[in-house]
């Protein structure tokens, strides 16, 4: 009688075992379409010790030994650089690709701007006397310097807009990383009571992988189950069960613009957080940011005032038709810094131009075009800057923005095929197949029926038994 009971209590026990299968098998299925989920698998142990009987062993029964996530840990190890480097690359060729002010296929830029200055400038040297030529090149010099003053408010509006991105991504960052240190104090006490609490750690995980693109951040697991996070440049932005906080403030070496700072875990801090130390989507946004476009700006502002300079030097050693020197053509300002954004004319009419390069003293020889011929020639010298003439300058301006631009462009797609392929193998690790969790289910189905028949026999066993007393 004792053995039936015995079989009766290893049945009660397998039944809970098949329905911890039925429903990890349907827990799974719940989730077949939930993005950050990993596939689960419960496992089931013989009861131990077995009961000996006669000198043989007899088994109890199974019972529900674990539940594990299905996740490669070479896998997850790559992850986060992947998911970083991909967001860096991204968020960098967005910003570049976004700003069209040095469009070589585009009209109205500064090519074609410096081409009208000296096509008017041409024409004005054939018949420097001409009302209507001298003002047609003025007309051409208030358009070169706002074509400058344009090219630089798009460089530097596209700078401001990336610093109001970079403000939204310091507050995304800081909800995620809080999250990931709510979660660890979480899953560290639910461990404690035993058991592995896996939606847990997918919660976790799918923070944690945000926190990657945001800023390239890798993961340190801890033996108490908490996982550290840390930026690229080694700073803690998550210790357990405390998370540090980012902001924005006015940056004093690079006005107007923000830089990032940090408080730290401990509550340390703030302190500027230098752009080499972020990766992800906010390393990208600032990279682009103080990188390409604020080069470009420089080399925009050198073009303008060695034009300026080179321009009204040689202006000066004109005459007018009234006989006295020229003036500056251009304000380009004291030195080369933001010269192209308050380039201006200074010329208020035709006769202001200085295009003799001979005076009596008291008038200029209206035909004479020296000085009108020796500003054309300005087009053709070196600057001071660059070495080339001006069409060369801008020519190699546009180039490299153009080839910075191509080359982020084809990081991301690199970097983002990279991260979409493991991504992908990550899916097919852990992802959820229904037709294999139908098929557990159907077994664990099948399991069920099975030990309750067994039940069912032992029970008429036991009937059996006592109605023979």
């Amino acid at each position: 009688m004792a053995d039936l009971l015995s079989i009766l209590s290893g049945a009660a026990t397998s039944l809970s075992a098949q329905r911890a299968l039925s429903a990890t098998a349907s827990h799974n299925l719940d989730n077949a379409n939930n993005a950050g989920y990993s596939r689960q698998t419960a496992s089931l142990e013989a009861l131990v010790p077995a009961e000996q009987v006669n000198g043989a062993y007899l088994g109890r029964g199974a019972t529900l030994g674990t539940v594990t996530q299905a996740r490669d840990r070479f896998l997850e190890a790559q992850l986060p650089a992947a998911f970083g480097n991909a967001a860096f690359s991204t968020a960098q060729s967005d910003a570049l690709q976004a700003f069209h002010g040095l469009d070589p296929d585009a009209t109205g830029g500064l090519s074609d701007a410096i081409s009208g200055f000296y096509s008017a400038l041409s024409s004005l040297a054939q018949n420097p006397s001409d009302a209507g030529l001298r003002s047609s090149f003025l007309g051409a010099a208030r358009s070169l310097a706002q074509t400058f003053n344009r090219t630089s408010q798009g460089l530097e509006a596209a700078r401001s807009g990336l610093d109001a991105k970079v403000g939204a991504l310091a507050g995304e960052v800081n909800v995620e990383a809080s999250a990931v240190a709510s979660l660890n104090v979480q899953i560290r006490q639910a461990g404690a009571n035993g058991g592995t609490p896996n939606d847990l750690l997918d919660l976790r995980q799918q923070h944690l992988d945000r926190l990657a693109e945001l800023t390239g951040a890798t993961t340190i697991p801890t033996s108490t189950g908490d996982v550290n996070v840390a930026l690229p440049g080694g700073v803690a932005l998550v210790a357990g069960d405390r998370a540090a906080s980012l902001a924005t403030e006015p940056d004093p070496g690079n006005a107007p613009h923000l830089r990032v700072t940090m408080r730290l875990p401990d509550g340390s801090g703030p302190a500027a957080v230098p752009n080499a130390s972020l990766g992800g989507t906010l390393g990208g946004t600032l990279s682009a940011r103080d990188g390409t476009l604020a080069q470009t700006g420089q080399d925009v502002d050198h073009l303008a005032y060695d034009l300026a300079q080179a321009v009204n030097a040689q202006h000066a050693a004109g005459f007018k038709l009234d006989g006295t020197a020229g003036q500056p053509v251009f304000d380009a300002g004291a030195s080369a810094a933001g010269a192209a954004g308050r380039l201006t004319l200074l010329l208020a009419s035709g006769a202001d131009l200085a295009l003799s390069a001979t005076t009596s003293g008291t008038s200029a020889p209206s035909g004479d075009a020296g000085n009108a011929n020796a500003l054309l020639a300005t087009g053709q010298a070196a600057l001071a800057t660059s070495g080339k003439d001006v069409q060369a300058t801008v020519a190699q301006v546009v180039s490299s923005f153009g080839s910075a631009a191509s080359t982020s462009k084809a990081f991301a797609a690199q970097d983002g095929a990279l991260k979409d392929s493991l991504a992908t193998m990550r899916e097919s690790t852990s992802g959820v197949s229904i037709d294999e969790e139908m098929i557990a289910l159907q077994r664990a189905q099948r399991g069920y029926e099975a030990i309750s028949k067994v039940i069912q026999t032992a029970d008429q066993m036991l009937e059996t038994l006592l109605n023979l007393r």
